[in-house]
């Protein structure tokens, strides 16, 4: 009897599924991917608070090193981009490139900031997408809160040890995002970390008193931005999922009382009211609402002198107001544009553009949700983007925020890129069990590999 080809006969051995299955090597993967994921996401909260208490014990922190952090986060985020392209994000990214060069030409002036601030939004949304797992992100989150009120809870309990652990003033001060402030000199917390007498704290100042508690972000409003976009997400959950509903808007509570947040807590209000109201095809109504917005704005900021108080309605006002002096180099973004700290939509449409404003804004909705979380999680990330815009002319784009909400939104996709398999090694699938063969009329145990 002739000798059977043994390189033939190996790989009619190996089955198909046993080729195409990932093994071990899938449970692996999983595990690195869900252990990066978690890591990412803590890094993208609490970079800040690490520069700070690296600020304080030797490192001097500067605007360059803390570009460099981010740059150091969003270079982690590759390896899961670089699994898949997408058509979209990369169209996005070549008409907003080709139209920041052009607004530079005319004004002579190239904003460095413009290519930082869509870049966060984009590499986040590409990383969820090609994670496109619900689990993950839910479980991601939930380290982050937890990251969160632990530190929290040091800053409110132990507040003196907290700011000699985290200089919050001395780091803004530093990296350029505020100025010295001599009536400020004994206190370490960020300018809005204490409510000024007059105002005072709106939850429990019988027991919380006038601080506000910052955490891993440094400053109050971040962790109310924070606690929004998890609320969101807890919001935007499968009423079968109750119990991780209520831990994630439990714990967005929490962190809106401590930080004595007024956005969040108005806009979380908001979203459970509409949570509780509307599904289906009215999910889509939030499309309209920045249009909605900016007329109210051009409405409250017609009386320049009328509404200039700080307060809620002031900074409406004012928002207005900057809104007005819009000329048509301001609506293309064709000037140089001066700052508009608390003036979202100002901000927005001359350092952007009108045309990739609007290009942006509707991008959001031609996201392809799967299902109706994905739609009640754009819903209530449009509402926090639409509001937030009419009272800060930064916060959108801070990354330690930003990149959590934009990063959910691509997980809410369920798309997941394939993951990369290494080459199944045959030998060693060949010696899992004895295998018999036919050798000159004789059976035998192979003992060889091919």
């Amino acid at each position: 009897m002739k000798r059977s080809n043994l390189h033939s006969w190996t790989d009619d051995v190996v089955s198909p599924e046993l080729k195409n299955s990932p093994i071990e090597q899938s449970s692996t993967g999983s595990r690195f991917d869900d252990r990066a994921i978690i890591a990412i996401v803590i890094a993208t909260i609490a970079y800040q608070a690490v520069l700070c208490f690296l600020n304080g014990h030797g490192l001097s922190a500067s605007r360059a090193l803390l570009g460099l952090s981010e740059g150091v986060i969003l270079t982690a985020c590759l390896p899961f981009i670089a699994r898949r392209l997408l058509p979209g994000v990369m169209i996005v990214i070549a008409v907003s490139g080709a139209m920041f060069c052009l607004q530079a030409l005319l004004s002579g002036q190239l904003n460095i900031k413009t290519f930082r601030d869509l870049a966060i939004p984009l590499c986040y949304l590409w990383l969820g997408c090609n994670i496109g797992r619900i689990d993950i992100a839910s479980k991601a989150l939930a380290y982050a809160i937890g990251v969160v009120l632990f530190l929290g809870a040091f800053e409110l309990f132990f507040v003196d040890q907290y700011t000699n652990v985290f200089n919050i003033m001395s780091y803004y001060v530093n990296t350029g995002n505020l100025e010295a402030a001599p009536e400020y000199t004994d206190s370490k917390l960020q300018l809005n970390g204490i409510r000024p007498e007059g105002i005072g704290r709106t939850l429990l100042p019988a027991l919380l008193g006038s601080h506000r508690i910052s955490s891993v972000f440094l400053e109050p409003v971040s962790l109310g931005n924070f606690a929004t976009i998890c609320a969101a997400w807890g919001l935007s959950l499968d009423k079968s999922q109750l119990r991780k509903i209520l831990f994630f808007v439990s714990m967005a509570i929490v962190m809106i009382v401590i930080s004595d947040s007024r956005f969040a807590l108005t806009t979380v209000s908001l979203m459970i009211l509409l949570r509780l109201l509307i599904s289906g095809k009215a999910l889509y109504l939030p499309i309209v609402a920045p249009f909605g917005a900016v007329i109210l704005l051009l409405f409250l900021g017609m009386d320049g002198g009328k509404f200039t108080e700080d307060s809620f309605s002031g900074r409406l006002a004012l928002s207005g107001q900057a809104l007005h002096e819009f000329t048509l180099s301001t609506l293309f973004a064709t000037s140089v544009a001066k700052p508009y700290a608390d003036m979202g939509y100002a901000h927005l449409i001359s350092a952007f553009g009108l045309p990739i404003s609007l290009m942006l804004w509707f991008s959001i909705w031609f996201l392809p949700m799967p299902d109706e979380q994905g739609h009640r999680f754009r819903a209530f990330a449009s509402i926090y983007i639409v509001l937030i815009l009419c009272v800060s002319g930064y916060s959108l784009y801070a990354l330690k925020t930003s990149g959590v909400l934009w990063f959910l939104m691509g997980c809410c996709l369920k798309n997941p890129a394939p993951v990369p398999q290494k080459p199944l090694d045959v030998k060693k699938e060949m010696t899992l069990a004895p295998v018999l063969i036919d050798v000159n009329n004789r059976i035998r145990r192979r003992t060889d590999a091919c």
